[in-house]
């Protein structure tokens, strides 16, 4: 049958950087023998910098189509909320006009990521039309995330400040005929909040999973090698990992950490790379894949400098740093810390404080067999919960085949 992705945040084929969500689903429903279309923005949502090359492209059995978004600086912010409203418009009228010039058939399922928002409401619009299926994938939860731009005393009339925001979510959640998403809080966001009966499905974010690395044991005859690799924006605690690292290694500890990334950040956390003697900070800027798989083979700990208030609770950072077996300093509680410790494979510290992070990281200094443990219960959690083999090939039959009764030897539905 035909499936259509609407995701415009994920990297595409071709740009460098390792395959996301999207990428991996796209991957496992051509394997399944489905014809794929994935709609995405001519905005790279990661770098912040207008997509090069064709509106329209094949790359690894499936295609690929780009819809013209205004750009957007920062992660949380009102810029970004425009954007996707236009997108949303652009998509639906791209996507009526290519299957009225016969470019496209019309699809049997479309997967809509949330967010963004307004994206759900343009595909309804489709359905009505077409007599498809939507599966909404919940992959951050929105307004909520966006209480950040409020100042702290009025975060609390939040619901009702984005009352709108709130609606446009809930038509999503409900309206869909099938919702997943990416963590257990998500979920029961979705049914709460969408008056669900049914339970959405919950297919964590997944990756491919490198061959083991041997490293040097920790000890005195080398320092102990951090890494961040994500997002600079100001939502993130960037500053507080940075200068803790400054901090121990001016105790004399022994310890680096590798960042890789763009963002707000960016020209601050370089500024401290460069600006002194023998940093203990080394910047890469936004490195390829290649570059990532390296500075993670090299690293003993990932960082996870992220506040609960920015609503995220299982980021792709962390499969990634489970996946190259990094034991990890994490600054989120909820969902991910509770996997952490249920895994043996990382220690929770507090945003925004400094000394709260140099005592996370003073835990693996003092404790070699600690730090190995961690490696290996984070190795194990990779192999347990976010193997992409095992994901996205479910997620691959959830979102298609509650449909195949319907669907015509041409892709085409044949009931509502």
């Amino acid at each position: 049958m035909t499936v259509w992705l609407n995701n415009p945040f994920d990297p595409l084929p071709g740009e460098g950087g390792r395959p996301l969500r999207y990428w991996l689903l796209a991957r496992a429903l051509v394997a399944a023998g489905h014809r794929v279309v994935w709609w995405s923005s001519d905005f790279h949502h990661l770098r912040k910098l207008r997509r090069r090359g064709e509106r329209v492209c094949q790359a690894e059995g499936f295609e690929v189509r780009l819809v013209q978004t205004p750009a957007y600086a920062s992660n949380i912010g009102w810029r970004r909320w425009r954007s996707h409203a236009r997108y949303a418009a652009a998509w639906e009228r791209l996507a009526r006009q290519a299957v009225a010039d016969g470019a496209l058939e019309t699809p049997a399922v479309i997967v809509v990521s949330l967010p963004p928002l307004g994206v759900f409401d343009a595909a309804a619009r489709l359905r009505e039309a077409w007599g498809c299926r939507i599966v909404v994938d919940v992959q951050d939860v929105w307004p909520e995330t966006f209480y950040q731009l409020l100042p702290p005393f009025l975060r609390e009339r939040g619901p009702s400040m984005f009352a709108r925001f709130h609606r446009m979510a809930a038509r999503a959640y409900g309206g869909a005929d099938r919702v997943s998403a990416v963590c257990q809080r998500y979920a029961a966001l979705a049914r709460e909040k969408g008056g669900r009966t049914d339970a959405p499905a919950v297919f964590r974010l997944g990756a491919p999973l490198p061959e083991p690395v041997l490293r040097e044991p920790q000890g005195a005859a080398r320092a102990l090698r951090l890494c961040y690799l994500g997002n600079l924006g100001r939502s993130y605690d960037i500053r507080t990992m940075v200068r803790g690292v400054c901090a121990l290694a001016a105790e004399g500890l022994p310890v680096t950490l590798d960042v890789a990334g763009d963002g707000a950040h960016w020209g601050w956390v370089a500024g401290v790379a460069a600006g002194r003697r023998n940093s203990p900070v080394r910047f890469h800027g936004y490195l390829d894949e290649v570059g990532v798989r390296a500075c993670l083979q090299a690293a003993d700990i990932g960082v996870v400098p992220m506040r609960d208030a920015s609503g995220v609770a299982v980021p792709n950072k962390v499969v990634d740093y489970a996946a190259s077996g990094l034991a990890m300093v994490c600054g989120l509680s909820g969902e991910a810390l509770e996997l952490l410790t249920a895994y043996g494979a990382g220690v929770g510290y507090e945003p925004g404080n400094v000394g709260s992070f140099m005592h996370a990281v003073r835990r693996y200094a003092g404790d070699a067999a600690l730090l190995e443990r961690h490696r290996a219960g984070a190795r194990r959690l990779a192999e347990e919960v976010f193997d992409e083999r095992d994901i996205y090939p479910r997620m691959a039959v959830f979102a298609t085949t509650f449909c195949d009764h319907e669907v015509a030897a041409n892709g085409r539905v044949k009931g509502g």
